[in-house]
C-alpha cells in the first residue's frame, strides 16, 4: 500500500497504479524455471513503499495535460501509457533497492527481510546464494522496467524523447552510485563537496524527481522550455531532499544502516570538517577510521560520534544549502513557459513538501541541536 505520508493522487489513481504494477510484474517476472524466485520478487515489489516515483510521473502528467484532457483524466481511468511509464519507474526503483541492500550489507528493507535474504531461503538460507540471486533479481527488475518502457505505443517524437530521458537517467544513476561507493573508500580529506553534490544530483535527484516528473511532462506534450523548467524544479528539489535525508539520518540513533556506520560521505560531514582546525580534523578522521574497522562495535562508536557532532551544530550549514535549493525550485515553479495551472500546482506541491518533509523535520533537527547546547 502507498504510505499516507506521501499521497499526491486520489485513491482511484493509486489503485490503478497498483493494479498495473501487479499485472506487469506477473507478466515479466513469472517465467518458467524461476517460478518460486519470481513469486518472491513479485511479493517484494507488491509490498511497496511510498510509490513516490509513479505518483510524481502521474501527477505531472495529469497537471500538464491540456485542460480538456486533464478534466477527462481526473474523472476516469488513466491512459495505459502513463500507467506503464509509472510502473517502469517503480520497477527501476526496486532494482536499485535490491542492489543497494546487497552493497550495504543490509538485511532488512521497509521492516521486512531484504530481498536477497528472502531469496536465500531457496537454498537452505545460504547468504552467498541469496546475494547472487539478489543481484540477478535486480537485473530482472531493471530489464522488466526497460521492456515496459520500450513497448510504449506513442507518437515517434514523444517515444524518442522518452527513451533519451530514461536512458540518461539510468546511466547517471549508475554514475551516482559509483561515486557513493568510491567516496566511502577514500579518506575524508580527499572527498570534496562538489563531488558529493554531483552524487546527490545523479543518484537521488535525477531518478527520484527529475526522471518521473519530466517523463510525465513529455507524455503530456509540454513544450521544451516548460520541460526545462520542470527539470530545474525537480533537480533542485531532489538535491534538497537528499540533504534533508542526511540530516534525518544524523538525528536518529545509530544502527547498521546509518551513514556513519556505513562510512558514507555526506555534504554535512564534509562541511563540518572544513570548518575545523587541523588538529580537530585529524581527530575526526581518526574516529571515522575506528568506526570503519570496529566490526560489531561500530554502532556504539558511531553513536558517540553522532552525539558529539550534534553538539557541534553540524546541521546549520546544510540547512542554509537546503533553503537555497528550495528557493531555486520555487523560482523554477514560476517559469512563464509553464502553463499557469501547472505553475500553481508546482508551487502548491513545493509548499506542502516543505511543510511536511522539510519544515517538520527541520524543527525536529533544530530541537535536537538545541538540546546539546552548553
Amino acid at each position: 500500500m502507498v504510505s499516507n505520508h506521501v499521497r499526491l493522487l486520489p485513491d482511484q489513481f493509486l489503485s490503478q497504479i497498483e493494479s498495473r504494477i501487479a499485472l506487469q510484474s506477473e507478466r515479466l517476472l513469472d517465467s518458467e524455471g524461476i517460478r518460486e524466485m519470481g513469486r518472491l520478487v513479485m511479493q517484494y515489489v507488491a509490498q511497496g513503499g511510498k510509490r513516490i516515483r509513479p505518483q510524481l510521473a502521474v501527477w505531472t502528467f495529469v497537471h500538464s495535460a491540456p485542460v480538456q484532457q486533464c478534466d477527462d483524466v481526473r474523472t476516469g481511468d488513466l491512459p495505459v501509457a502513463i500507467l506503464d511509464l509509472a510502473t517502469g519507474w517503480e520497477l527501476f526503483h526496486a532494482f536499485l533497492l535490491v542492489h543497494d541492500d546487497i552493497i550495504d550489507g543490509a538485511d532488512t528493507r521497509r521492516g521486512q527481510p531484504a530481498l536477497h535474504v528472502t531469496l536465500a531461503s531457496l537454498d537452505s538460507n545460504s547468504p552467498r546464494f541469496g546475494q547472487h540471486l539478489g543481484i540477478v533479481a535486480g537485473d530482472l527488475l531493471f530489464t522488466a522496467a526497460m521492456e515496459i518502457w520500450h513497448e510504449l505505443d506513442l507518437e515517434p517524437k514523444t517515444y524518442r524523447d522518452l527513451m533519451r530521458l530514461l536512458s540518461r537517467v539510468a546511466r547517471v544513476t549508475g554514475v551516482g552510485q559509483a561515486i557513493d561507493i568510491l567516496a566511502s573508500h577514500l579518506p575524508l580529506a580527499l572527498v570534496d563537496e562538489e563531488t558529493l553534490m554531483r552524487e546527490y544530483l545523479y543518484k537521488t535527484a535525477a531518478y527520484t524527481f527529475e526522471g518521473p516528473m519530466l517523463s510525465g511532462a513529455i507524455l503530456a506534450g509540454l513544450s521544451a522550455p516548460a520541460q526545462q523548467a520542470i527539470s530545474t524544479f525537480a533537480l533542485a528539489l531532489g538535491q534538497a531532499y537528499q540533504l534533508q535525508n542526511d540530516l534525518i539520518d544524523l538525528n536518529q540513533s545509530s544502527h547498521e544502516g546509518s551513514d556513519l556506520v556505513q562510512g558514507k560521505r555526506t555534504v554535512t560531514l564534509i562541511r563540518h570538517r572544513n570548518r575545523l582546525a587541523v588538529e580537530a580534523r585529524t581527530r575526526l578522521d581518526d574516529r571515522l577510521d575506528r568506526i570503519a574497522s570496529a566490526g560489531p562495535n561500530a554502532i556504539a562508536l558511531a553513536e558517540v560520534l553522532r552525539i558529539d557532532l550534534l553538539s557541534e551544530m553540524v546541521m546549520q550549514p546544510t540547512h542554509q544549502l537546503i533553503r537555497c535549493l528550495l528557493d531555486s525550485a520555487s523560482l523554477a515553479a514560476q517559469d512563464p513557459a509553464l502553463p499557469s495551472s501547472l505553475r500553481h500546482e508546482l508551487s502548491l506541491l513545493l509548499h506542502n513538501l516543505i511543510r511536511v518533509y522539510f519544515l517538520g523535520q527541520d524543527q525536529m533537527n533544530r530541537a535536537a541541536e538545541l538540546s546539546f547546547r552548553a
